[in-house]
């Protein structure tokens, strides 16, 4: 039995469509789990280790190596256009932290302005690493 015949109806359809969207890199497509997991590593440089699309219970989510870079995602569509935008480094993961305790992660342009709330603080990721900060 081929691994993807092991997952979720949606995991099949997210692991075809990241099958033709990424030819190059098919050796980072693989299962664990019975879930869909997609493993590409980053370039010199950047610190988001790698860049993972993977399935979990139905849901699928895009996210980079470090602590909270994680992203939950609609659909496959969705899950191309954003591997896609981070890789170009048109987005990037922006993590808002209060001291140790994680607040949110969302997704903003690389050149975008922290907002300023008290005790908080900021954190960009990017593909490349060029607009880490």
């Amino acid at each position: 039995m081929k691994k993807i015949e092991r997952l979720s109806p949606m995991a099949k359809r997210a692991w075809k469509r990241l099958e033709s969207g990424f030819p190059s890199w098919m050796a980072h497509l693989d299962t664990r789990d019975g879930e869909l997991e997609f493993a590409v590593p980053a370039p010199l440089g950047s610190s988001a280790g790698h860049l993972v699309a993977f399935s979990n219970d139905d849901q699928l989510w895009v996210r980079f190596s470090p602590p909270n870079l994680c992203y939950p995602v609609d659909d496959e569509k969705e899950m191309v256009s954003l591997i896609e935008e981070l890789t170009a480094d048109k987005v990037v993961f922006k993590v808002v932290m209060k001291g140790d305790e994680w607040v949110e992660t969302t997704l903003a342009k690389p050149h975008e302005k922290p907002e300023s709330i008290s005790g908080d603080s900021v954190r960009f990721v990017s593909w490349s690493g060029k607009f880490d900060r």
